[in-house]
C-alpha cells in the first residue's frame, strides 16, 4: 500500500541522512523539480522495485532532501518501504510555497549484491497537479553530483503560437559548494540558424530557476517571425536535464524533459 505520512509524522522522524553520505555510498539522489505554490504542487512517487528485482526481496529506505531556489535544504522526509512497497509525498505538506528541486534515493536497508556500475536509483517520479488535477509527470532522470561537470548542448523545440506561454526550467544538479551553474542561452530557428544567446542568470548549487521564453528574449516573437516552430538550446556547467513548459491563463501547466 503506498505510504501516506502527515508533516507531524514526518517531523519526528530523526537520523536524517545527509545528501553527501547517500552519494559516497553509492546511491546519489535523483533530482527532479520542485514546485509549490498558488499554481501548481508538487507529490514525490517510489515504489521499492529492489524487493520485485533482487532474489532477497530487500526493504529499502527512501530518503527525500527539499531545496528552495536558492539552493538551500527546505525539508526531509525519511520513509521506510518494504516488499512492493510505495510512497506517495504531497511536498506542499513538508514545504508551502517553496519551489526548487527535490532529491531522493533509494537504499536497500541491508547491502545487497547490485550488478557493477553507479548504483543510480530508479522507480522515483513526480506528479505536478495544477487547479486542474494531475497535469504531468517526469521520472527521475540526473543524479547528484558531488563535483562541477561541464554541461553539453541540449535543445527543445517549441510551438510558436504558444510562445508567450512557453519557457523553461533549469535544475543545478551539482552539490558541490563550488559549483554554480552558468551557461548560456540560445533562441534557433528549426533550421539551425541562431537568432539571439545570452548569458543565463547563476544558479545556486541544487538550486532551480523557472525563466518565460519571452524574459530570455524579449524580442522572440521579431526573431522568429512566420516560423510555426522555434528551439530554445542551453549549454555550461552543472545544469541537468532542462525541462520545456507552457503555462497557461487558466492555470493549466505541462512540463518535460528535453
Amino acid at each position: 500500500m503506498p505510504v501516506h505520512l502527515s508533516p507531524a509524522e514526518s517531523c519526528r522522524m530523526s537520523g536524517e541522512l545527509q545528501i553527501g553520505e547517500a552519494v559516497a555510498r553509492g546511491y546519489p539522489p535523483a533530482v527532479l523539480y520542485l514546485r509549490n505554490d498558488e499554481i501548481v504542487t508538487t507529490e514525490v512517487c517510489a515504489f521499492n522495485y529492489f524487493s520485485v528485482f533482487m532474489k532477497d526481496h530487500p526493504e529499502v529506505d527512501a530518503h527525500v532532501w527539499l531545496f528552495d531556489g536558492a539552493g538551500k535544504p527546505a525539508g526531509y522526509f525519511h520513509s521506510e518501504l518494504g516488499v512492493n512497497g510505495q510512497l506517495q509525498l504531497q511536498t506542499s505538506e513538508l514545504c508551502p510555497r517553496v519551489s526548487g528541486t527535490v532529491a531522493m534515493a533509494l537504499i536497500p536497508k541491508h547491502e545487497t549484491k547490485l550488478r557493477p556500475g553507479r548504483k543510480v536509483t530508479t522507480g522515483y517520479y513526480a506528479q505536478y497537479f495544477s487547479q486542474h488535477g494531475a497535469v504531468t509527470l517526469s521520472h527521475e532522470r540526473e543524479p547528484v553530483a558531488a563535483a562541477p561537470f561541464p554541461t553539453s548542448a541540449w535543445m527543445q523545440s517549441y510551438l510558436t503560437r504558444l510562445l508567450k506561454e512557453s519557457g523553461v526550467v533549469l535544475v543545478n544538479s551539482c552539490m558541490a559548494s563550488e559549483g554554480t551553474s552558468v551557461g548560456t542561452a540560445r533562441l534557433m530557428a528549426l533550421n539551425g540558424t541562431a537568432l539571439g544567446e545570452r548569458a543565463l542568470p547563476e544558479i545556486a548549487p541544487m538550486g532551480a530557476v523557472r525563466i518565460s521564453t519571452l524574459d530570455l528574449f524579449p524580442e522572440a516573437e521579431r526573431l522568429i517571425g512566420a516560423s510555426e516552430g522555434f528551439a530554445l538550446e542551453f549549454k555550461g556547467t552543472n545544469i541537468a536535464s532542462p525541462f520545456s513548459y507552457y503555462e497557461f491563463a487558466n492555470g493549466k501547466f505541462s512540463l518535460h524533459h528535453f
